[in-house]
């Protein structure tokens, strides 16, 4: 057998089997009944997923929100509450 053989019979081999390998990914993902292909569902997918990261981007963004308005809240309620205690200070002995 010549090399020039060898090679047709494996690109033969190599054809039948790209074939087989096709007709198996037909069979195994097939169009379903509403018309919903494997494209489809890869496009969904990939819309699902850019949407998530989004919200997540967003969900990080809120939590640091969150952060920045407890900080501030502390600072203010220790700012009222010195404020109490100055004017409570300030008030007369007798209406204690």
């Amino acid at each position: 057998m010549s090399q020039s053989d060898a090679l047709e019979q494996a690109t033969e081999r190599l054809d039948r089997a790209v074939d087989q390998l096709e007709m198996f990914l037909r069979q195994a993902f097939p169009e379903a009944e509403d018309g919903v292909s494997l494209a489809a569902l890869r496009e969904q997918v990939e819309f699902l997923t850019e949407e998530r990261d989004r919200l997540l981007r967003e969900l990080d963004a809120e939590k640091s929100r969150v952060g920045r308005l407890a900080a501030a809240n502390e600072e203010v309620s220790g700012r009222l509450a010195a404020a109490m205690v100055t004017l409570k200070d300030l008030m007369p002995a007798a209406s204690r």
